[in-house]
């Protein structure tokens, strides 16, 4: 690939200044690859920008990428532990890196808590992603692994999320808020207010406010997602350093 990181070489469009894509000028490289690394989380790992750092910069892992456009926690825990025992079957190390969208997105993330226990549909959905993570962990922990968040707060561990390396920014990082308006989530919770007994005025403002956060933050475009090599090659760099 190349010698240098690809955000020294590419701007923000995924082309060098003098109008070159991508792969126009790449170097090939004959290094083996003796590791898996396999990915898990939502969009922000399905477009180009990691799986093209991965390849520049971690030549000696093959990358196994199941992340999808809209990926759910529940599809997360679900496709791992599909996965495991045909990944546990290979002699090869294996890094395990799950990375958990927002909470919410799908019907199936609510049977993880009793909603009748809590008064915030945050508080809810954290406690509901406390119970996923441990279900991740329990599933990859004879493993190297590093189980964190893409852009909600990680309320499970100390590992620092991609939206931590996603540049400066105007607003500070709004605490324990776990899903970004506009899912249709609070809307479901609210046509169910017997069940779902929540402050429903003041969790919409603490989604509004990371979702502020998020379209400040100098490497995030205006869809919510990284539009730059530079935060997937910090991120990762600190993923290596902490397994």
């Amino acid at each position: 690939m190349y010698k240098k990181n690809l955000s020294e070489i590419f701007i923000k469009s995924g082309y060098t200044q003098d109008d070159y894509p991508w792969g126009f000028h790449y170097e090939p490289d004959t290094t083996p690859a003796n590791n898996i690394f396999y990915v898990l989380g939502c969009s922000w790992w399905f477009r180009s920008f990691f799986p093209r750092v991965f390849m520049n910069n971690y030549k000696d892992y093959m990358l196994i990428n199941r992340s999808v456009a809209g990926m759910t926690n529940s599809l997360i825990v679900d496709t791992l532990q599909n996965d495991i025992a045909l990944l546990r079957t290979t002699k090869k190390n294996i890094v395990f890196l799950i990375c958990f969208s927002e909470v919410g997105r799908s019907i199936h993330d609510l049977a993880c808590a009793n909603p009748k226990s809590f008064e915030s549909m945050h508080d809810y959905f954290g406690s509901i992603l406390k119970e996923q993570y441990k279900k991740v962990y329990k599933l990859t922990q004879e493993h190297k692994n590093f189980i964190t968040t893409s852009f909600i707060s990680n309320n499970f561990n100390s590992n620092k999320s991609l939206v931590d390396f996603c540049g400066k920014a105007d607003l500070s990082k709004p605490n324990d808020v776990y899903s970004v308006y506009g899912n249709g989530m609070i809307e479901f919770c609210k046509d169910r207010s017997d069940m779902f007994n929540f402050n429903f005025n003041s969790d919409l403002q603490k989604s509004l406010d990371l979702k502020k956060f998020l379209l400040s933050l100098e490497h995030i475009d205006e869809s919510l997602h990284p539009n730059h090599y530079k935060p997937y090659e910090l991120f990762l760099e600190n993923v290596f350093k902490n397994l």
